[in-house]
């Protein structure tokens, strides 16, 4: 997808014109913060925090270059400068589409969007959603990529911007071509030729406007040498009229002789002028003949393509208005229950939560709680409900809602009591004893405690992987899941087990759902298989829990390649105990 990183690199371009990075160094710029950060001057910090920012940036230290610029949003948002706020998110979601955390940089995209829109900055509301669906073409979320890039085409069909309409096509071109419609693909082809055509067009009539200016100075001096040449008949009168009469036939012939040359020079001069004047003019009439009947041509095609566009936009805009504001209030009801992904290490100090949802909103959910009066109890899970998107979102919703019933409201804090009253009451909820649902979920509960230095853990499914003093053990949850009816097993009995371990030292843990080794791809498209998974995890658990998580999304993302999409969501929850 190279054609995308240029447009990528295009936009840094547009946000980094400093022309003083080659000039500073980081010792200076440090020492610059510095001046302004004691003397209070925050505007003038800002700015020297977007400097390092950049100078970072430049010399490949992508995490220092992101650090300096979450400082400079704070004091922009102190100011109230929301431009400046703008560009910043701009520019922290294009390091992170370098760093390859499409999904991190899709935030920074839409939250510089929402500022775009706010002010009713047109200009940058179509390149924001440029940058969003480069990056969902990146994630191969191609209708979602669609989308965004329809609505950046609306957008800069409303200003006419040449450019950005061009870049629309081009991307508009390549999304049809991902998901199988090759006319519409060669349609958005055939329009970014024209404005191809058209911007070269341009470029012509400017080169033309200079042609013409030529033509200008060049009958400026051929008016100026008229000129001289009046000058220099006066003078002859005067000259001769003060001459001796013995002196006027020569001095006469003498001035004659000179005015003979300097009209031969002058008439020399004029002919070069207009041959030179004729032959611009002459290629100036030509270049814009032919460019006003290829206008003319491209006018007629763009008329019925914008026709056809704005047909298809209306149509387009009707049928996922309510798909799109159903969906969208489902992600704000579950992002409202999820807890705060951070807030974990009030409960684990030392842990991690990749969460990496395959739609809009996620089927998989993770909990966890410190028992308010026991805050020796520490309790996290880790959910794999039925299904995935909008399906699996109203099953974790329920999961969520049911689990902070069982814990905090009923006080059950066994992790098999846990998962047999969670059975209980989707069992109950759904109606499943009558309606013949099967829905459900997979589950990893653990709760550790402080005192013992116990971890005690049960599965529906999913196991859970701890490692001490370098040695890896999987303890198996039950081969039964949580929800709907099994045979040969008595309605209401599906009793789990439930395994205490003692941790002695130091001791890392990992839950999660079956999205990370049930994704196809690699060479030969197949499954990335839980033993691969389990020894991928035991080839980094020493490394820190942040580095762990971005080498989990990298091999996600490399496995997964451009070929295969997404097949589940994808969680994984790691603490240090």
């Amino acid at each position: 997808m190279s054609f995308i990183k240029k447009i990528l690199l295009l936009l840094i371009v547009a946000f980094c014109s400093l022309s003083l990075l080659g000039q500073v160094s980081e010792d200076g710029l440090l020492n610059e913060i510095a001046k302004y950060r004691n003397s209070n001057n925050l505007p003038q910090l800002a700015s020297a925090l977007n400097k390092l920012a950049f100078y970072y940036w430049e010399v490949e230290k992508f995490e220092k270059a992101l650090d300096a610029f979450e400082q400079s949003v704070t004091i922009n948002k102190e100011i109230g400068n929301n431009n400046a706020i703008k560009a910043i998110y701009s520019n922290m979601g294009m390091i992170n589409s370098d760093l390859g955390q499409m999904e991190t940089a899709l935030v920074f995209f839409r939250k510089s969007l929402l500022i775009s829109k706010l002010q009713e900055n047109k200009q940058d509301i179509s390149t924001n959603l440029i940058n969003i669906g480069t990056s969902l073409l990146t994630l191969n979320r191609n209708e979602e990529a669609l989308q965004n890039l329809t609505e950046a085409l609306s957008v800069s069909l409303e200003f006419q911007n040449k450019k950005l309409l061009k870049t629309c096509y081009e991307l508009l071109a390549e999304t049809y071509g991902k998901l199988g419609d090759s006319q519409k693909s060669m349609e958005f082809y055939a329009l970014n030729a024209a404005f191809q055509k058209e911007i070269q067009k341009q470029e012509m009539e400017e080169a033309q406007k200079k042609n013409i200016e030529r033509v200008t100075i060049a009958e400026q001096k051929t008016q100026q040498a008229i000129h001289e040449k009046k000058q220099t008949e006066q003078k002859l009168i005067i000259t001769q009229d003060s001459l001796k009469k013995s002196e006027e036939i020569n001095q006469l012939k003498e001035l004659e002789l000179q005015k003979k040359q300097a009209e031969l020079k002058n008439q020399q001069l004029l002919t070069l002028i207009f041959i030179v004047g004729m032959g611009f003019v002459v290629i100036v009439a030509i270049l814009i003949l032919r460019s006003n009947q290829q206008k003319r041509k491209h006018n007629k095609v763009l008329e019925i393509r914008n026709a056809e566009i704005k047909k298809q936009n209306k149509e387009i805009k009707t049928q996922n208005l309510k798909i799109n504001q159903s969906i969208n209030y489902a992600r704000n009801i579950q992002g409202a229950l999820l807890p705060e992904i951070n807030s974990i290490k009030e409960v684990f100090s030392d842990s991690f939560i990749f969460f990496s949802p395959r739609d809009v909103v996620s089927g998989d959910f993770y909990w966890f709680y410190k028992i308010p009066g026991k805050e020796h109890l520490r309790i996290v899970a880790a959910i794999d409900c039925t299904g995935h998107g909008v399906p699996g979102a109203f099953m974790s919703m329920l999961g969520m809602s049911f689990l902070e019933e069982i814990v905090i409201d009923k006080g059950i804090l066994e992790p098999k009591d846990i998962l047999e009253s969670l059975h209980s009451m989707i069992k109950t909820s759904l109606n499943q004893e009558t309606t013949g649902n099967s829905d459900g979920m997979d589950a990893a509960v653990c709760i550790y405690n402080t005192k013992t230095k116990k971890l005690t853990f049960a599965g529906a499914v999913n196991p859970l992987i701890i490692i001490q003093s370098g040695q890896l053990t999987t303890v198996n949850g039950n081969y039964f899941g949580i929800g709907g009816t099994m045979k040969g097993i008595p309605p209401n009995e599906r009793m789990f087990e439930q395994q205490t371990i003692s941790i002695d030292g130091s001791a890392v843990c990992y839950i999660f759902s079956d999205g990370f080794s049930d994704q196809f791809g690699g060479e030969n498209g197949k499954k990335y298989l839980l033993k691969n998974f389990v020894n991928f995890i035991h080839s980094i658990h020493q490394l820190p829990f942040v580095k762990q998580k971005e080498l989990l999304a990298e091999t996600l993302r490399k496995w997964q390649g451009d070929l295969y999409p997404r097949v589940d969501d994808v969680l994984v929850i790691g603490f240090r105990l």
